[in-house]
């Protein structure tokens, strides 16, 4: 999954919220827009764990599987990414 040394090589980043005083006025993302570079080096982080946080009842809320999400968003697998997501509605 991912880049097997990516959570060490790679810091957390993440987008900046938008101006609180912009997302009063309407019910668009609290995120500015993303940055795909960003989303394919954030992605590569994932650790592939044995038994990952992110899928455990309190990791993805809406229980998607991070870490295959993960490795297609590092490969820029975009269209299998989102059918991915698309399968836990």
């Amino acid at each position: 999954m991912g880049k097997v040394t990516g959570f060490k090589e790679f810091n957390r980043e993440v987008e900046p919220y938008r101006s609180p005083k912009k997302r009063v006025l309407d019910f668009k993302e609290i995120y500015t827009d993303h940055d795909e570079s960003l989303l394919n080096t954030q992605a590569s982080r994932c650790m592939n764990c044995g038994v990952p946080f992110c899928q455990s009842g309190e990791g993805c809320p809406v229980y998607n599987l991070i870490p295959e999400w993960n490795d297609l968003v590092y490969n820029e697998k975009w269209e299998e990414a989102f059918a991915r997501l698309l399968k836990n509605q």
